[in-house]
C-alpha cells in the first residue's frame, strides 16, 4: 500500500502540470482529461493519507492516546484506565459470578460509565434476539471488563462495566457498595 500511495501522491503534480499546459494551449480535450486525472489522483491521495492517519498517531488515529494502547503487548486491547471518581465498587468477580449463577434472569444494576457518570439499567444477560448477525465482535469484551446485556428500558444491547458496579439487584438480593445511590 505504501508504494502505491507514494506513486499516487507523486503523480499528482505531474498530472496537474499536464492539465495546466493544456489550459494554456487552449486544448479542450486535454484540459478535460487532465482535470479528471487531477481530481482522481487528488481523491486517491486523500484516501491514502486518511488510511495512514487511522493506523498511526497522525491526526488522532488508532495509535493516539485515547484508545488505551498497551505497549507491552503492542495491542489496542488494553483495559480501560482505572476510575478516578473515588467511588467504591463491588468486586468484579462477585458481579461476574452473580451474572453466571442467575443466567437469563432480569436484574437491575448501577455502574460507573467510562466517562465517570453513573448509569442505572434494568437488563438481562444471555438474550439473543433482534439484529444479531452472528458475525461476532472484533474484540473480546471481557478483556476490557465489559459484559454484553440486553437493556430492557431501551430495548437494545448495551455493555456494562463489570469492574465499576456500585449496586446490583439480582435473584431477589441487592448487593451494594458504599458509593451506591438510590
Amino acid at each position: 500500500m505504501v508504494g502505491t500511495a507514494i506513486g499516487t501522491i507523486a503523480g499528482l503534480p505531474i498530472v496537474f502540470q499536464f492539465a495546466k499546459n493544456a489550459w494554456e494551449e487552449k486544448n479542450t480535450r486535454n484540459m478535460v482529461w487532465g482535470g479528471i486525472a487531477t481530481a482522481a489522483l487528488a481523491s486517491a491521495s486523500y484516501w491514502y493519507i486518511t488510511q495512514y492517519a487511522k493506523q498511526t498517531k497522525v491526526f488522532g488515529g488508532e495509535g493516539s492516546d485515547h484508545t488505551h494502547y498497551d505497549p507491552k503487548t503492542r495491542s489496542f486491547k488494553a483495559p480501560a484506565p482505572p476510575s478516578t471518581s473515588g467511588r467504591e465498587f463491588l468486586p468484579e468477580q462477585q458481579v461476574l459470578n452473580l451474572l453466571a449463577n442467575n443466567g437469563g434472569k432480569i436484574f437491575s444494576i448501577q455502574f460507573e460509565k467510562r466517562d465517570g457518570s453513573l448509569r442505572n439499567m434494568t437488563a438481562r444477560a444471555g438474550v439473543y434476539r433482534g439484529r444479531v448477525t452472528g458475525a461476532g465482535m472484533k474484540y473480546d469484551p471481557s478483556d476490557r471488563s465489559l459484559k454484553t446485556v440486553f437493556d430492557l428500558g431501551k430495548n437494545q444491547y448495551r455493555m456494562i462495566a463489570t469492574d465499576r458496579v456500585t449496586r446490583m439487584t439480582i435473584g431477589g438480593q441487592t448487593y451494594r457498595s458504599s458509593s451506591a445511590t438510590n
